[in-house]
C-alpha cells in the first residue's frame, strides 16, 4: 500500500488495521511460547517480551492467559477443523 492510498483511508480504518496487526503479533508470540514451554509454564510476561510489547499492552488485548489460548484455538484450530470437515 502506498502512502497515498494510506492517506485516503479513514483514520479509524488505519487504527483498526493496526490493532488487528498487533493482535496477530501477540497471538504468534503466544503460540511460540505455548509450544516451547507448554500452557502451564507459559507466562504473560514472556509472551509480551516475545511480541515486543509491555505486559500492560498485552492485557489490553487479552485479559488472561486462558483468553489468549482460547483466541489461538478460535483463530488457528477451528478454521482448520472446519476445512477438514467440509
Amino acid at each position: 500500500m502506498t502512502s497515498l492510498q494510506l492517506a485516503d483511508r479513514p483514520a479509524r480504518a488505519r487504527t483498526d488495521h493496526a490493532k488487528e496487526d498487533r493482535r496477530q503479533i501477540l497471538l504468534a508470540a503466544a503460540l511460540d511460547e505455548f509450544f516451547d514451554r507448554g500452557f502451564a509454564a507459559a507466562r504473560m510476561d514472556d509472551i509480551a517480551r516475545r511480541a515486543g510489547v509491555s505486559k500492560g499492552a498485552l492485557y489490553l488485548y487479552f485479559p488472561s492467559k486462558e483468553a489468549m489460548f482460547q483466541a489461538l484455538v478460535e483463530t488457528y484450530a477451528v478454521p482448520n477443523v472446519e476445512q477438514v470437515e467440509a
